[in-house]
């Protein structure tokens, strides 16, 4: 099985990328869901820190290499090959983690936001990945 590595960094950033505006346009109601004192927060976003956004990253590209194994797996490329992939995919994703904020009582709101985020982001790397399928071997003979 072939994988198209562009297309797996592409999706990957594109999923980041997506996240950060995901996380902007929902900042107060995801912050408020977060339970961290008003301080505490504070001085969190004061104390820029780079790992979390490194672990984030890597963490999309092992989910656009999922993708792409998936999607291989089949031999089926395109765009809603790799939309439903993706829902499938983000769903799991969702699913999980709904099911751990459950639990701890989260409130509404901030389940749909955080889990919203992988489902959202995983159909956008199917898409990428769907489209953008890997090229044929190459075979030489003698």
């Amino acid at each position: 099985m072939r994988l198209n590595w562009a297309a797996l960094a592409l999706a990957a950033i594109l999923h980041w990328l997506f996240g950060a505006v995901w996380f902007t346009l929902f900042s107060s109601p995801w912050q408020a869901g977060l339970r961290m004192a008003p301080d505490e927060l504070q001085r969190y976003m004061t104390h820029w820190n780079f790992w979390p956004y490194l672990i984030s990253f890597v963490c999309n590209l092992v989910i656009a290499y999922v993708i792409a194994r998936v999607l291989g797996a089949h031999e089926e490329y395109g765009l809603f090959h790799g939309i439903g992939v993706g829902i499938l995919i983000g769903l799991a994703a969702a699913l999980a983690m709904v099911t751990e904020m459950v639990f701890e009582e989260r409130a509404a709101g901030f389940m749909l936001i955080s889990a919203g985020y992988p489902l959202i982001g995983c159909v956008l790397m199917g898409i990428v990945l769907g489209v953008w399928k890997p090229k044929a071997k190459v075979l030489v003979t003698a």
